[in-house]
């Protein structure tokens, strides 16, 4: 354990690097959920919740995100100087598919 010149940890160590113990009562709780819950259980919660992801479901996919350990990249898009946005639909007069454009 590195302390810096003010007597704080050192960025990136720890007082406790093995962590908090775990208490009796949490072990239990863990002990009873292996117990209820089966491999098959959870494979069905978990392809429920990817099927609601890819339907848009941004619970699920925040769920899933947490449960594999990554971190959900979050982007504000903007329009030019960082104003609002502006999407224009023009229809070409030709086949009436619309083209879409950014500004």
């Amino acid at each position: 354990m590195t302390r810096d010149e003010n007597g704080r940890f050192a960025k990136g160590q720890t007082g406790n690097p093995n962590g908090r113990p775990r208490k009796a009562r949490e072990e239990r709780f863990y002990e009873i959920t292996l117990e209820a819950v089966t491999f098959e259980d959870w494979r069905e919660i978990v392809v429920k919740a990817k099927d609601q992801a890819r339907r848009g479901d941004s619970m699920a996919r925040a769920w899933l995100g947490k449960v594999l350990g990554l971190e959900i990249d979050r982007h504000e898009i903007s329009g030019v100087n960082g104003g609002p946005l502006e999407i224009r639909v023009v229809y070409d007069d030709a086949d009436s598919t619309p083209t879409a454009s950014t500004s």
